[in-house]
């Protein structure tokens, strides 16, 4: 039998078991309280993030419409530290209404890096942070928010060519190279002919006197060089993927490309663009060099960009904004006052008259209208206002020339455009 002593002390003990058991109790109470509060409060904050990420993408969407931004990157390995990026470009999808741009960045394109705190060659971004600092170096330098890239190497770029089975290329001179270093012969002639992806290679790598890329027209922004070849080259690789040959191939092609390319570009989204290829035209493809000039500073070559000039260019080709047209209005009837009669008219509709006049001669029996191929869609309803013909002229240029002819009478157009 228990002495009274032990007794107490086991009563004691109890006791103090119970207490540390509330303690206990009360503590995992708080506990829970504690995980159901901040349970609430990341709910909040993830909703709230989705609801203000759905604003911001239905904003950006009403805004540029569904295009696909991809930053593709050219280099000499696929994986490996410090290499540069040597072909840069943007590619702007949008599958809607089967537009598309791409745009070229010279690779000595001088552009302030944060995370170094410096100024530095586009080119070296790559080298320093990969994929996601070249993403952002040129999301910075266009204004643009680029999610996706594509890079190739050497090796890739030759195999995505052969699956299409060459590219046709006018070649406009002796192409002639040899550096032991590089492991690099270049060797093709002269002359319109078919590039397998080794010809290829050595076509868009192959530098002369221009370098990288020089402008050599600034009055018509014209543009030569490697840059500009690469340029060239992408739009006909573009053409030969588009053609009725090979759109029944693409999806199968894709999933070919996805594998010999480093990508964060879901193979779901690049089959999607494969299956929409279909609703893609050359036509409806618009190419460029970023626009600027080169400049030697602290005695290196970068390539400055051109603020001026560049906003039209990035709205052209990446957001698929054409530049306004320029009309023009010539009288091919021989009817005094009647081209001056018609720019007012045109001009009352907002229309972009920049000038009216006499046609070469008056002799025109039908009126018609003479615009680039590129722009046809975009004159057609005036067309059908004007009750003229559409003459296509293989130019890039945005006037339009509205040939007044002796079936045209004004007095016959009662309704607005």
């Amino acid at each position: 039998m228990l002495s009274e002593e032990e007794v107490i002390r086991r009563r004691a003990e109890l006791e103090e078991r119970r207490q540390q058991k509330k303690a206990y109790q009360r503590r995992q109470r708080w506990i829970y309280a504690l995980v159901i509060v901040m349970g609430f409060v990341l709910m909040f904050i993830t909703a709230r993030y989705t609801y203000l990420r759905g604003v911001e993408d239905k904003a950006l969407a009403e805004l540029h419409g569904d295009r696909l931004l991809i930053l593709f990157l050219g280099t000499d390995e696929l994986i490996e530290e410090n290499v540069r990026a040597d072909s840069i470009m943007v590619f702007s999808l949008d599958p809607k209404t089967g537009t598309a741009g791409v745009l070229s960045i010279p690779r000595d394109t001088r552009v302030w890096v944060p995370t170094r705190q410096k100024w530095e060659r586009i080119n070296s971004t790559y080298a320093h942070g990969g994929a996601k600092m070249a993403m952002e170096a040129v999301s910075e330098l266009l204004g643009v928010p680029i999610a996706y890239y594509v890079q190739t190497d050497f090796g890739g770029f030759k195999q995505m060519v052969d699956l299409l089975g060459g590219v046709e290329i006018d070649v406009k001179k002796e192409m002639r190279y040899v550096d032991q270093s590089q492991d690099l012969v270049i060797n093709i002639s002269p002359g319109r002919q078919v590039l397998n992806g080794d010809k290829a290679l050595q076509y868009v790598r192959f530098r002369d006197t221009l370098g990288d890329v020089s402008l050599v027209d600034p009055f018509a922004d014209e543009y030569d060089g490697r840059v500009e070849r690469q340029r060239k080259f992408f739009e006909a690789l573009i053409s030969k993927g588009l053609s009725p040959s090979s759109i029944p191939k693409l999806p199968r092609l894709a999933v070919q490309v996805f594998r010999i390319v480093d990508t964060n570009l879901p193979v779901e989204k690049l089959i999607d663009l494969a299956l929409s290829a279909s609703k893609f035209s050359t036509d409806q493809i618009e190419t460029a060099v970023l626009p600027g000039n080169s400049k030697v500073i602290e005695g290196a070559w970068y390539w400055l960009v051109n603020e001026s000039k560049s906003q039209a260019v990035i709205d052209l080709v990446v957001w698929g904004k054409p530049e306004p047209l320029k009309f023009i209005v010539l009288n091919g009837n021989g009817r005094p006052g009647e081209s001056g009669r018609v720019a007012d008219h045109l001009g009352g509709f907002g229309f972009n008259v920049v000038s009216y006049g006499n046609a070469r001669h008056f002799n025109y029996e039908n009126s018609q209208i003479v615009v680039a191929k590129k722009h046809r869609k975009r004159i057609e309803p005036l067309a059908d206002y004007l009750k003229a013909s559409i003459q296509e002229v293989d130019a890039d240029t945005v006037e339009v020339q509205i040939i007044l002819g002796r079936d045209f009478n004004l007095d016959d157009r009662s309704v607005g455009i």
